[in-house]
């Protein structure tokens, strides 16, 4: 009996029935028409906010999105999170946060 694997995380495809990335890999995050929700399988490691949630995007970046409304997320005004700014100093506690949930979810899926 063989055992299959599951594809890392960050290899997962949108689940969420989005139009812009329903079944395909999500690189980009301020895509027009994208209606993904957090819990997509694209999204392993995010963390909700007053008003904003910040995530590792595809390839490790932090990403921050601000809330329209419960459940409800502004892609096109999602963006990387930018360096030496507010919002920067504010997660820098975030990231490593994320990253080792990144990594735990890694190594309990492969």
């Amino acid at each position: 009996m063989s055992h299959a694997t599951s594809p890392s995380t960050f290899e997962r495809t949108c689940d969420c029935r989005c139009p812009a990335h329903h079944r395909r890999h999500r690189f980009a995050h301020n895509h027009p028409g994208c209606h993904c929700r957090m819990t997509c399988t694209t999204e392993p490691a995010t963390l909700l906010m007053d008003h904003t949630a910040f995530f590792l995007n595809y390839h490790g970046v932090l990403w921050s999105v601000p809330e329209l409304a419960p459940d409800r997320w502004d892609w096109r005004h999602a963006e990387p999170v930018p360096a030496d700014s507010d919002l920067d100093r504010a997660a820098s506690g975030i990231e490593p946060l994320l990253r080792t949930a990144a990594a735990g979810l890694r190594q309990r899926l492969s």
